[in-house]
Parts: C-alpha cells; structure tokens; sequence
C-alpha cells in the first residue's frame, strides 16, 4: 500500500517530518519547514549534532574490523636491485650531473644531444636535485640536470671532452 498523498503518519515539527512530507508530495506544514529552517542554520553555525546513520554491518566493515586492520603490521617485500644495462656504448655511459661537460654527447630516449652551453636552473626542482641543478643546452633542447643525477653520455675521447 502507498503512502503517497497520505498526511496520518508523519512526524511533524522534524527534518524526518519535512523530509515525509516530500516523499508523500503533500506540501510541508509550517512546523516542518521551520525544523529544517533551523537545523540548516545551526548547520551552518557548525553546531548541529552528528546524527546517527543506519549502518548494515552486512556492507560495511564494523569498528572493530577497521581498528583491526589499521593495526596490522606492513609486510615488506624484497626489492631487486635494478638492472644493469649491458656495456653497449651506443646507449651511453652513466655519468654523474655534475661531470658533465660542455660538449659531452647526451643520449636521450635514442637521440643523442651535444652540449654546446649550460644555463642556470630557475625551477622549482631545484630543492629536490640539488643546489648546483643546471639546464644541459643543445641548441634549442635542454634538459635539467641536478648534481647527483645520473645521465647518460656517448664514451669521451681519451683527450677529455669530445
């Protein structure tokens, strides 16, 4: 049986009340807006109380489940060491940051890169590589480089730079 269009049964003069009355599509008595009214404003305010939600133990997890869970020790997994690049000179040779030499060759995602100039870096990385951070120029490609940041370059000539 419908409750819709029936006024015996509601809560008047209470959100539930108001609430009711728009389930029911039966317009709200004054009492009930003006309990909604209020519990907006004291909302508002931030003095409502919390009110208490249904909660079906069968979808959520129960207090004690998630205590339970955020006790719970953390398992740690070994982490292999990373893999070694096989000595190939086409691929570049891993050098430090700060190593790096105007006219060394960078190897970049297959491409290779002569640094004709370095420019100072003025980004926000700066905190996070280093102080001494720079900008590896080749013509209009640059790539920022920090002190300890490991990049790789074709093999130097014997004499130094290449």
């Amino acid at each position: 049986m419908s409750v819709i269009g029936q006024e015996a049964g509601i809560e008047h003069g209470t959100v539930k009340g108001y609430k009711q009355h728009a389930y029911r599509k039966i317009e709200s008595c004054d009492a009930c807006k003006k309990a909604l009214r209020d519990d907006r404003a004291a909302a508002r305010r931030g003095e409502r109380p919390e009110r208490a939600k249904l909660q079906r133990t069968s979808r959520r997890k129960t207090a004690e489940a998630v205590e339970e869970q955020t006790v719970a020790t953390p398992v740690l997994l070994p982490v292999p060491p990373p893999p070694q690049l096989p000595d190939r000179p086409e691929i570049g040779v891993p050098i430090e940051g700060r190593e790096l030499e105007i006219g060394d060759v960078i190897v970049f995602l297959g491409n290779h890169h002569r640094i004709d100039r370095f420019e100072s870096y003025t980004g926000s990385l700066r905190a996070a590589l280093g102080e001494g951070t720079r900008v590896a120029c080749s013509g209009g490609w640059g790539m920022t480089v920090g002190p300890r940041s490991t990049v790789r370059i074709l093999p130097r000539p014997a004499g130094g730079a290449a």
